[in-house]
């Protein structure tokens, strides 16, 4: 709930703010679906105004870091605007000092907000901040402060090296990952509508799609900078190059095959077959027919503008940060490796994160969740078989089931049925190769191999996946028995059907209910507590029951007016009824005390 603005930047200055935030929350659950921004807004004054804050932050109510806090932000900039290399250059023309002194002004306020951010105690623990360059609103340099959990941006691979001396005097900025690429392309964005009139005024409708290409382009940029800073072809389109190439088919056929972009004679690089004349990567056709030279072994090697021929690796350090893979997957898909790690991979022009590796520690929380009894050791046998399906370059399906036995028999004329034998990581390496689904019990003993699924149609599945994840879906909710599914895509990644959440303890939306229940008899209610317990409710929906929502919807409308009459609020959120998921099974996910 926001409440009357006392630290007044400019009149729509939530709106703006809440418009930001949307547009961060829809872009950052594309790339995971674990990141949950923050977005916060930081003016700082500038000009000598009498009654006015020095400071401001949007939202101010409530809020964990208070705009007094970030009073010492004009004295710190002026500190860290000495230190920047650029500093000690001087500009012969009066126009160009003007603005090198102009962007090292905005680049200390950036950065001394930021550091006031990160070292604030409040600071949530889980998230680190970026902040825009500020822009003038009214009376005020007004940053975008943006928060995104550190533990889902660093479970990515992710460079090191956050910036290229282009000279002693002179550091370019480069992002280390595509979350960081898309957080700049965001707060980037975000600058440029603060420069319109009346910023929030009218609604802004960022596209999640534009952002990430914008992205992509950041981070393949970025490379360019680290390999070769004179490749100026590179600098301004090499990701479009190279989904271009990666489009391109040769005599019928989809691309495939790994190039090394590295600076020509580079040490880490050797070359085996050199052309008597380098060829452009923007010759896009050659470049397709040179890709089917390409091998594992012997990839093309080509610097950010042209290709030289074909070469091997040979004692490169990760360190170094100026030697890159791309690799042609197939038709309109491609990857951006360094050191053996995916840093993104692009299909028809849309950049993504790469898939993760499956988290072996919730996978052994979630087995004895599904079936009851299990023993440790059968635990342990199943994850090392999904670790060792997960290898499958194919694609393949593990079903665990306690009803293995029947749906083997049940499904026969559309598998091959075997003898019950217990299932190792050395046999199931023999029988991934073919199409179909393996059928086990959760003691690792199989039943079936080659299975086709059946299944009843669903609302559930997902178009944008393949066959293989929506037929296990389909299977998945027509079976009545305990069951698990281990999905490998072709693509490379691991699904489990079902994946659950994490089972809560039922004690604490105990204490969150019962804590608002109890405001309905207080009289006055403790506005900051009310709404503490009310956003965590808000966060956990899903693990509520038809009674819990009963009683909250009972409640929350009247206590929501009552803060507004007794606060004289002209400014709240209207709240979602709350309503049960029908998912919800509280024998999986409750832990009672």
């Amino acid at each position: 709930m926001m409440h009357v603005i006392k630290h007044f930047m400019w009149g729509y200055q939530p709106h703006f703010r809440v418009g930001q935030e949307s547009t961060a929350a829809r872009l950052f659950e594309r790339l995971d679906a674990r990141l949950k921004p923050e977005v916060f807004l930081v003016g700082i004054l500038a000009d000598d105004v009498p009654d006015k804050f020095h400071v401001c932050i949007e939202p101010e109510d409530e809020f964990w870091i208070q705009s007094e806090d970030l009073n010492g932000v004009p004295r710190i900039a002026e500190g860290l605007r000495k230190t920047y290399p650029e500093a000690a250059m001087f500009q012969s023309h009066p126009i160009a000092q003007q603005r090198q002194d102009e962007n090292l002004f905005k680049r200390s306020i950036q950065d001394a907000v930021r550091q006031a951010i990160e070292a604030h105690d409040s600071k949530p623990s889980d998230m680190e901040f970026r902040v825009s360059y500020p822009e003038k609103v009214e009376s005020y340099w007004v940053c975008v402060a943006l928060g995104l959990q550190h533990a889902v941006m660093s479970a990515y691979p992710r460079l090191q090296r956050a910036s290229v001396a282009m000279h002693e005097h002179r550091h370019v900025r480069v992002p280390t990952s595509l979350i960081e690429a898309a957080a700049e392309a965001f707060l980037e964005a975000a600058q440029r509508d603060l420069r319109g009139p009346d910023p929030g005024a009218r609604l802004s409708h960022g596209d999640p799609d534009d952002f990430l290409r914008t992205a992509g382009d950041r981070l393949t940029t970025g490379m360019v900078w680290r390999v070769d800073q004179n490749s100026l072809e590179g600098m301004y389109g090499l990701f479009r190059t190279l989904t271009t190439i990666s489009s391109l088919r040769y005599e019928k056929g989809a691309g495939a095959g790994r190039v090394l972009i590295a600076r020509k004679c580079h040490p880490a690089v050797s070359e085996k077959v050199s052309l008597a004349a380098p060829v452009k990567l923007t010759s896009y056709r050659s470049a397709r027919k040179l890709l089917e030279l390409a091998s594992d072994e012997l990839p093309l090697y080509c610097d950010p503008d042209q290709i030289y021929g074909l070469a091997q690796e040979r004692g490169y350090s990760a360190d170094e940060e100026d030697l890159f893979e791309v690799r042609i997957v197939d038709h309109h898909r491609w990857e951006l490796k360094h050191g053996g790690q995916t840093l993104m991979t692009v299909r028809y022009g849309l950049p993504s994160l790469p898939k993760l590796p499956f988290d072996e520690d919730k996978l052994r929380t979630d087995l004895p969740r599904i079936f009851c009894g299990i023993t440790s050791v059968e635990v342990e046998r199943l994850v090392a078989l999904a670790r060792v399906a997960e290898e499958e370059s194919h694609g393949t399906m593990l079903v665990v089931t306690e009803a293995a036995a029947d749906e083997a028999s049940r499904l026969a004329r559309q598998a091959t049925s075997v003898r019950p034998f217990s299932l190792n990581e050395t046999i199931l390496r023999n029988l991934t190769p073919i199409d179909g689904a393996i059928i086990l019990e959760p003691s690792g003993v199989c039943h079936a191999i080659g299975t086709i699924l059946d299944g009843r149609a669903t609302d559930h599945g997902d178009p944008s996946r393949g066959a293989r994840y929506n037929s296990a879906i389909r299977y998945y909710e027509s079976l009545d028995a305990p069951c698990i599914i281990v999905i490998v895509s072709s693509d490379g990644g691991v699904d489990f059907v079902p994946d659950p959440r994490p089972a809560i303890r039922r004690s604490l939306i105990d204490s969150a209910i019962g804590t608002i229940v109890g405001m309905a008899s207080a009289e006055r209610i403790e506005r900051k507590l009310y709404r503490q317990n009310l956003e965590w409710l808000d966060a956990h929906r899903f693990y509520l029951t038809e009674a819990d929502c009963k009683t909250l919807n009972e409640l929350v409308d009247g206590l929501e007016e009552r803060i507004r009459r007794q606060d004289q609020t002209t400014i709240w959120i209207d709240r979602s009824p709350f309503v049960p998921d029908p998912a919800m099974n509280p024998a999986l996910y409750y832990v009672n005390e």
